[in-house]
């Protein structure tokens, strides 16, 4: 047998992808559900972790908004909420929620301009005001009542429209350390700075002592700070440009099984 290997796969665009206009249109509790991944791609996840190999998640998701055909392939854990909570087995090695600060500063941007939000959380996500597109109702009028639905009362990040993020990120400046990231839909998300991919995959590769040779799957700018702790990043065919100038290997797309295709190039598979 080989080396054994560590590979660290995002979700939305990598393994999977929905789109997100008609994502917007589900039921909630499918709309705040990941993508699935295709036959193709579950099954070289299975034959790469059959091979002997470890595999983990390394996402924004919550990790009770992961589809539970995506949680029940073979992985060995996972890095959710852009690096904030950290899980390999059943062993927790990071769990990094928002302070008390940014949740207010959160609760008085969305009084003030009336636009809504996404809390999300180890126990999953909960609208706000109606979430982000202001339409999905009922849900929580306030960061406060929404916290109450929240088991343990916490939030790891906040996802807002962008304007209203740039407000939140404006006003905590010397006061909390965050950072925003641009998404789709004119959207964006707010989280600590120290909750990045990067971190979370070097907790994780701590925790293992000996990961072997590591490889980094992704198509978005936060997958770059997944890259710089791999010896193999390796690009989406639909990633955005700097993903790809970052990466070791470029793959096909997310609809062309481009997991696959990289895991059979790679001679993992």
């Amino acid at each position: 047998m080989g080396e054994r290997v560590t590979a660290f796969f995002d979700i939305d665009g990598t393994l999977g992808w929905t789109d997100p206009v008609a994502r917007e249109q589900m039921a909630d509790e499918e709309r705040k559900l990941s993508p699935v991944p295709s036959p193709a791609v579950a099954d070289a996840i299975r034959r790469f972790v059959k091979a002997g190999n470890r595999a983990f998640i390394c996402t924004g998701r919550s990790p009770l908004d992961i589809h539970p055909k995506m949680a029940s392939l073979p992985f060995s854990g996972m890095a959710c909420l852009a690096g904030a909570y950290v899980k390999v087995g059943d062993t927790v090695l990071r769990d990094v929620a928002l302070p008390p600060e940014v949740l207010s500063c959160v609760d008085e941007v969305l009084a003030e301009t009336g636009a809504g939000a996404m809390l999300e959380s180890a126990c999953g996500s909960i609208d706000v005001c109606g979430g982000t597109a202001g339409t999905h109702r009922p849900s929580p009028e306030s960061v406060s009542e929404a916290l109450e639905c929240i088991p343990g009362g916490r939030a790891h990040k906040v996802v807002l429209p962008t304007p209203a993020a740039r407000l939140v990120v404006e006003r905590l400046a010397g006061v909390v350390d965050v950072s925003i990231m641009e998404l789709e839909l004119g959207n964006s998300e707010v989280g600590l700075r120290e909750n990045c991919k990067s971190g979370a995959v070097r907790v994780i590769l701590d925790y293992l002592g000996d990961a072997g040779t590591t490889y980094g799957f992704g198509d978005s700018e936060n997958d770059l700070s997944l890259f710089e702790q791999v010896d193999v990043p390796v690009a989406m065919g639909n990633a955005s440009p700097d993903v790809k100038a970052a990466a070791a290997f470029v793959t096909g797309t997310v609809g062309n099984d481009g997991v696959a295709t990289a895991l059979s190039k790679l001679g993992l598979i």
